[in-house]
């Protein structure tokens, strides 16, 4: 199924573009280009990766609900028998665009909802209100029953440090799987003092277990370290004229040092400490799923 580590998962970046303002998302600090992913560049790279056999979620620093082919490009990935997930915001959502996100069939939909609390909800994602945002989230989880793997996930800040009981009580209620995981820095690029504090200052071991199994696509067809290289600066390819066999092996030269990008250095991901994979890649579905699962306990443990 993999021929390698570096692809297990791959998060692909459709857009850039967001008309949301969330607090914990660095989207001023962008300069690399923005833009949405062509026909031509989403069918190379996707053709690639479904070879490859890698979990693909449309993701990024963008909205892939705004891209106008997203639910036919979800639609095309789960025609190959290949897997593939979508992160979203609630404010993107409304009754005709969930209803086709459902019949495109994706295996997952991560919905991000940041906080039950009313004010703190707002706080971090002014442009949509929280009982409008409830709502949304609910009618896509009753069209998403028995059809979709749905999940929500929040995230713990400065000024709602001790939700988290509450808010996977909150969910659990109603019948919906909730995580909720506390704010990181993104790289350094998250300055909001209000909402987030630095709490490691660099890569205590200077590698980064997440760049090991994880990684991630442009709108381009860049490879970047990561999501939260804002500028392109950590560019090791692209999947329009490299092999994905050569961005595996120049992602393996690099983990033989040190991580060389000063994001690593700035950088408080929890999965930053994840050890090494040991043995071969996963030789199937089942052998991936078994993988993550065992990461999130890790990561929420």
């Amino acid at each position: 199924m993999h021929s390698d580590w570096s692809t297990v998962s791959v998060d692909m970046e459709i857009t850039n573009q967001c008309g949301s303002e969330c607090l914990m998302c660095p989207r001023e600090g962008i300069i690399r280009p923005k833009g949405m992913m062509s026909d031509n560049a989403f069918k190379i790279v996707s053709d690639k990766l479904v070879r490859e056999g890698s979990l693909i979620t449309f993701s990024g620093m963008g909205d892939p609900l705004s891209h106008p082919r997203v639910f036919e490009w979800i639609s095309g990935i789960r025609s190959k028998n290949s897997d593939v997930g979508i992160v979203i915001n609630p404010a993107s959502l409304n009754k005709g665009i969930s209803q086709k996100l459902i019949e495109s069939r994706p295996n997952s939909i991560t919905i991000s909802f940041p906080s039950i609390q009313k004010e703190v909800f707002e706080k971090l994602c002014p442009t949509v209100l929280f009982e409008e945002a409830l709502k949304r989230t609910l009618e896509l989880v009753d069209l998403s029953r028995g059809k979709v793997g749905l999940r929500i996930a929040g995230i713990t800040t400065e000024i709602n440090g001790d939700e988290q009981k509450d808010y996977v009580s909150f969910w659990k209620l109603r019948d919906i799987r909730a995580v909720m995981t506390a704010c990181h820095g993104r790289g350094g690029n998250l300055k909001d003092s209000d909402i987030y504090e630095l709490k490691t200052s660099s890569l205590d071991s200077g590698r980064c277990g997440l760049f090991q199994f994880h990684t991630f696509v442009t709108w381009e067809a860049e490879v970047l370290a990561c999501c939260h290289d804002l500028t392109g600066a950590t560019r090791i390819g692209d999947l329009i004229n490299d092999d994905v066999s050569i961005i595996a092996e120049r992602k393996q030269n690099i983990l033989k040092d040190v991580m060389p990008f000063p994001v690593c250095q700035q950088c408080d991901e929890p999965l930053r400490l994840y050890p090494p994979p040991q043995g071969p890649p996963p030789k199937s579905r089942k052998e991936r799923t078994r993988f993550f699962r065992s990461i999130s306990r890790d990561n929420l443990s």
